[in-house]
């Protein structure tokens, strides 16, 4: 066996192992970014009182705006990526990583941003009503 064959055979492991760090990484960035969601049981007991439903509205806020925020990046990268040339084809001979790809997905989350938004709103106003036919004032 060569040194440079011993030599490679030494770094396929550390090389393995970094890159096991680094998916790791990503997975945990990506997770601490998400917010957190709501399952249905949750949903139900949330949406039985007018404080429930104030949380409800703060929920489907936070959600709209890291929606917002998501749509921000892919239309910024959407806007880098129109001005590179096509490094990267598939075999139709396009160009994979696309700014259209880019500009889909961030319509996509501001159509899901305005859809929570609206849900917000009315979490909202059924809090309110709540509020205002309770007995108590």
């Amino acid at each position: 066996m060569t040194p440079t064959h011993r030599n490679l055979g030494r770094l396929a492991p550390l090389a393995a192992i970094g890159l096991g760090l680094l998916v790791c990484t990503l997975a945990v960035q990506t997770a601490a970014e998400t917010p957190p969601g709501l399952s249905k049981k949750e949903l139900k007991i949330l949406s039985a009182t007018p404080a429930g439903h104030e949380r409800l509205a703060a929920y489907y806020e936070e959600k709209a705006q890291y929606l917002r925020a998501k749509a921000q990046k892919f239309s910024e990268e959407a806007a880098y990526l129109a001005t590179q040339p096509a490094t990267i084809e598939s075999k139709q001979g396009i160009s994979c990583n696309c700014a259209s790809h880019y500009r889909y997905f961030s319509k996509q989350y501001i159509q899901e941003a305005k859809d929570a938004e609206t849900l917000a709103a009315y979490h909202e106003q059924l809090a309110q009503d709540s509020e205002s036919k309770s007995p108590h004032q």
